[in-house]
């Protein structure tokens, strides 16, 4: 059935960034605070995505050792003194970060940006809110994307809906930090949804089309952590090395007390389940911590179909009833109280068919590119793992993102950022976390700025130009 609509003209702009997530922030604010006339378009009442509302903190700001002593010795410790040679990530990101550090609102190493950065919720949007003002970025909230209107091989207009009704936007060039690549679907971009062939080769896939778990990070309250150190370093048994921030129990609570970012594991005993491992992340409030231990399994959503989301978004939901019936058993949670939880979050849904797609070798290798714009320090997160990835020696380990993936096959005035970006299954699985997301749209953005009046395909934009900017503005590239 077709129907007509008429639209409010909300004008033209340089660049038009969908999604004020964890990418499209700070394309927003690359875009503007290099020239460009930018506008945000956010579904929701505020911005951040997942490193705000999402409760999922920022990861990772350092190269990566598998080893716990080396970790702590040669990167957590390195960044007191030298955090360059160490951090994969630096630019409006970090700036982005340091400005909560040294307001005491986000956990950081050092004082500086490490593996991890947790923050307090609301200062974490207020700060963002901030920046994007100071860019003179506009922002359009609770407007979504509806479709957009195409010219040949460009965009020439995005359509949303909101309070207003259905509007039009008139872009130069757009960036699609949707996450799930809405845009570029609307415009008829070429997309995978979900693992491919390819990914179950690899062995990151059991079958065609399924996508990873989804699942929520609890806000919590009256965590005891004085009585939790005490009861795993007595039963060190319980303690499980988180191993993607590697610390020891002993690092662990040494950073806690230090007023520092302190990462592990906590086996809980579960009802007929045995035990299970959930994560702890501290906060700057006392007594307060994120807990992750609560998803729907790999393959049981389809986070392009609004009845498994809607499903999806119920599931965990109720499940936290009977998390919470588990963790109180452990000594330090026996009055642990909800404080907030979000929105089901999503892993993977589409990737699109880029001028590249990253590999699990590249990321791996650590391969570097001529047209590399960012780095990631990330290992693998994807269920299941393959052997050869979960067994790998990973020593000052970090990885590099070309331009290339963020640049859809058949239309020349779109860039793509954040865990759409055109990579496999397993490469997305070290690249899909905020950090490097948050990379990747600073490079969108200043790109899109500097296209803007050129008539240039995104394609065709001199890779050294973009890269001595990024460079510049303080990114590791």
């Amino acid at each position: 059935m077709k129907y007509e609509i008429e639209t409010k003209d909300y004008g033209k702009y340089d660049v038009v960034v969908c999604g004020g997530g964890t990418s499209g922030c700070f394309a927003a604010i690359a875009a503007a605070r290099n020239g460009a006339k930018t506008i945000l378009i956010e579904r929701s009442f505020t911005v951040g995505g997942m490193l705000t509302v999402g409760n999922a903190g920022i990861t990772k700001f350092t190269e990566h050792c598998k080893d716990v002593d080396k970790y702590k010795k040669e990167v957590l410790d390195v960044l007191a003194t030298n955090p360059k040679k160490v951090q994969v990530v630096g630019g409006i990101p970090h700036e982005y970060v340091m400005r909560m550090i040294k307001n005491g609102v986000a956990l950081g190493t050092k004082g500086e940006s490490g593996s991890y950065v947790f923050t307090e919720k609301s200062e974490a949007q207020i700060t963002l809110i901030e920046m994007l003002t100071e860019a003179g970025v506009e922002i359009l909230y609770d407007t979504r994307v509806c479709t957009v209107s195409k010219n040949s091989d460009r965009i020439d207009k995005i359509i949303v809906c909101n309070k207003d009704g259905f509007g039009e936007i008139s872009a130069e060039y757009v960036i699609d930090c949707t996450g799930d690549a809405d845009v570029a679907a609307f415009a008829g971009v070429p997309c995978n949804k979900g693992a491919t062939e390819a990914d179950i080769a690899s062995g990151g896939a059991k079958k065609v089309g399924e996508m990873q778990s989804a699942g929520i990070m609890i806000r919590v309250r009256g965590v005891d952590f004085d009585r939790l150190f005490k009861f795993l370093e007595e039963n060190p048994d319980r303690f499980y090395q988180h191993e993607f921030g590697v610390m020891s129990l002993e690092n662990a609570k040494t950073s806690y007390y230090n007023g520092e970012m302190s990462v592990f594991r906590v086996l809980a005993e579960v009802r007929n389940l045995g035990l299970r491992p959930v994560q702890v992340y501290n906060l700057p409030q006392k007594g307060e911590a994120i807990l992750l231990g609560i998803d729907c399994g790999t393959g049981s959503i389809d986070a392009l179909d609004a009845r498994t989301l809607s499903n999806g978004q119920n599931f965990v939901q109720l499940l936290m009833r009977k998390f919470f019936e588990y963790i109180v058993k452990v000594p330090g949670f026996e009055k642990v109280q909800l404080t907030y939880a979000p929105d089901i979050g999503v892993r993977e849904s589409r990737h699109i068919i880029g001028e590249y797609t990253i590999t699990e070798l590249d990321v791996v290798s650590g391969r570097d590119f001529e047209d590399s714009i960012a780095c990631g320090g990330h290992p693998v997160d994807i269920h299941p793992i393959p052997d050869e990835i979960k067994n790998m020696s990973m020593d000052h380990w970090r990885f590099h993102i070309p331009y290339r993936i963020m640049i859809p096959k058949n239309i020349d005035n779109l860039l793509v950022a954040g865990r759409s970006v055109s990579a496999t299954r397993i490469a997305s699985g070290a690249i899909r976390p905020t950090a490097q997301c948050m990379a990747m749209g600073e490079a969108a953005g200043t790109a899109a700025a500097i296209l803007t009046n050129s008539g240039l395909a995104t394609r065709d934009i001199d890779i050294n130009t973009l890269r001595e900017r990024l460079k510049n503005n303080g990114a590791v590239i």
